[in-house]
């Protein structure tokens, strides 16, 4: 236990130090953020022997989550609330969508990750030391495309594993961060996760989290407590859905989420 000691010294001398530096303060949250990952990542390795005995594998991702939520909430003060929470139990399974802003979406996640919902990655990742492992042991689900292999032949294929497991996926559609200096907004979106909830006729819900520049910006040296607001939207259902249809589909969804994106998101605050 000593690697506890060296760091609460640590996070002293960080915290005495940060009275003369935002830069400082910055980086003595990013310290804690790691110790909240860390925290949780054990719990839910601990745990996941006794979820997979009772077949709720899946639910290791909600483990970890809300284990890394509430260590986040006491050590950097950032709570979440949420709008619309009652409709993911309504919709489930489901392919759940996101818009994704910083690595601190991970706080978000771990607030609103449902129960017996995982994540969707390449299947290279799987092979990743300790990331790889966590995620196979939480039952996610691995794609490939072959070379002669199409979009949607793939999303079919994981939309099989997805109806067998009785799973929910998330999704970011965005496929990457969004950083926008003029206000909050979403990059186009990608088809895949309307393509997996085509083929296993499953609903889209769509996730939104509030502009996250108040709270934290890595590029000035800001991170500060604070809440979040997430509004979670009215299920989309997928029966009668062509697939030709779903290009269209997802930008509706996408100017949705924006009209929403702006609703939640607070003025921007000017940081010097």
């Amino acid at each position: 236990m000593h690697w506890l000691v060296w760091l609460a010294i640590a996070d002293g001398c960080l915290a005495v130090c940060a009275q003369f530096s935002r830069k400082i303060t910055y980086y003595r949250r990013l310290l804690r953020f790691g110790v909240c990952a860390l925290f949780a990542s054990t719990v839910t390795l601990l745990a996941l022997p006794a979820l997979w005995a009772i077949g709720k594998r899946a639910s290791g991702n909600w483990l970890a989550g809300r284990a890394f939520y509430y260590s986040t909430l006491v050590m950097l003060g950032i709570s979440v609330e949420i709008e619309g929470e009652e409709l993911l139990d309504k919709a489930c399974p489901c392919v759940l969508v996101g818009n994704h802003q910083t690595m601190f979406d991970l706080i978000m996640l771990g607030r609103v990750f449902p129960k017996q919902t995982v994540i969707l990655a390449k299947r290279a990742v799987s092979h990743y030391p300790f990331v790889g492992w966590f995620m196979r042991l939480s039952d996610d689900i691995f794609i490939s495309r072959g070379n002669k292999q199409s979009s949607s032949d793939m999303f079919k294929k994981a939309s099989e594993e997805l109806k067998s497991k009785n799973v929910s996926v998330w999704f970011f559609p965005e496929g990457t961060r969004g950083r926008f200096d003029d206000g909050p907004d979403l990059l186009p979106f990608k088809a895949g996760a309307f393509l997996l909830a085509y083929h296993a006729k499953v609903p889209i819900v769509p996730v939104v989290a509030m502009d996250f520049h108040n709270l934290y910006n890595k590029r000035k040296f800001w991170s500060v407590p604070g809440t979040f607001k997430i509004k979670v939207m009215e299920p989309i259902s997928m029966e009668g859905v062509k697939e030709e249809d779903l290009k269209d589909l997802m930008n509706q969804t996408r100017d949705r989420m924006l009209v929403e994106l702006k609703r939640i998101s607070p003025p921007r605050i000017a940081i010097d």
